[in-house]
């Protein structure tokens, strides 16, 4: 006996494929790409340059194209209008191939000499807040310094600037945030001067996240210890410094956005390059020369 397709069981095939057509597009689209933080380099404290260097040597080295690099902050040690001092350090960073931003941090932006300091950061560096579209997901690069003149608190200044910067309606942008100074308490050191800000703002930060789940993670250093921390939906990636303070070993860190979600690994300059890395699968391979 030939059994025939009722016309109904020929629809619903039909819709199971497109529906399996459908995901499959959906993962097919679905965006990954790579960016590398380093964070307080300190140049003109210890060897920061130096291991600057090595960094550099070691991104241009990796299995996968580098979008961008960031450097979240203090990247001068209170050096910044020392002009030897900062070129030593551009020259170290010459040869990096991606494209390379900056945000400033406390030892970049002095308190005692704001005017200068923050002119000469842009200057040299770039402007102190941006906002740079890379392969459809939105990075704002933010400044946690205080402006001359500024009273606003300095939690409140960086929100407003958040909020103005981000988009509404149903086709918003993934959006990923850089900053020096994290948004959250410092547990560890207390009041000793290392407090990011006080814990109601951390309650104004979590507000601004749960209205805007387009917010897929935000980027800092300051502490110069890794920290992991959660604001709502929202991870905080506290990064180490790459300088050597407090016999801590220096390090940067090398991120994979994946369709909304996030990964890193911890690189070491110190290390050398003996240890060979893998890409995971799926991961966009650096052509050779490139």
């Amino acid at each position: 006996m030939t059994l025939e397709p009722s016309v109904s069981n020929l629809r619903k095939a039909r819709r199971v494929i497109v529906l399996a057509l459908v995901l499959l597009a959906g993962c097919a689209s679905a965006e990954r790409f790579y960016f590398v933080q380093i964070s307080d380099t300190h140049w003109g404290a210890r060897d920061g340059v130096s291991l600057t260097r090595r960094a550099a040597e070691m991104i241009n080295a990796l299995p996968v194209k580098v979008e961008f690099v960031v450097m979240t902050g203090d990247v001068c040690s209170d050096s910044i209008l020392k002009e030897p001092v900062v070129k030593e350090g551009q020259e170290a960073l010459k040869g990096l191939k991606a494209p390379l931003y900056y945000v400033p941090g406390n030892h970049d932006i002095v308190k005692t000499d704001s005017v200068r300091t923050s002119a000469q950061f842009e200057k040299t560096f770039g402007p102190l807040n941006r906002k740079v579209e890379v392969r459809g997901v939105m990075c704002l690069f933010l400044c946690t310094e205080m402006k001359e003149g500024e009273t606003r608190p300095p939690a409140e200044v960086e929100r407003l600037w958040i909020e103005d910067k981000l988009e509404s309606g149903k086709s918003r942008k993934p959006v990923l945030i850089f900053m020096h100074r994290p948004p959250i308490f410092d547990m560890v050191n207390g009041s000793d001067g290392q407090v990011s800000w006080d814990h109601p703002y951390d309650t104004r930060w979590g507000s601004l996240f749960e209205g805007h789940p387009e917010i897929k993670g935000v980027f800092a250093g300051h502490f110069h210890r890794e920290e992991l921390r959660w604001i709502g939906g929202v991870p905080v990636f506290v990064a180490p410094a790459l300088a050597r303070f407090w016999d801590r070993q220096p390090s940067f860190r090398l991120f994979e956005y994946h369709d909304g979600q996030l990964n890193y690994w911890a690189l070491y300059p110190e290390r050398g390059s003996s240890t060979k890395w893998t890409p995971p699968s799926g991961a966009r391979q650096t052509p050779a020369g490139e």
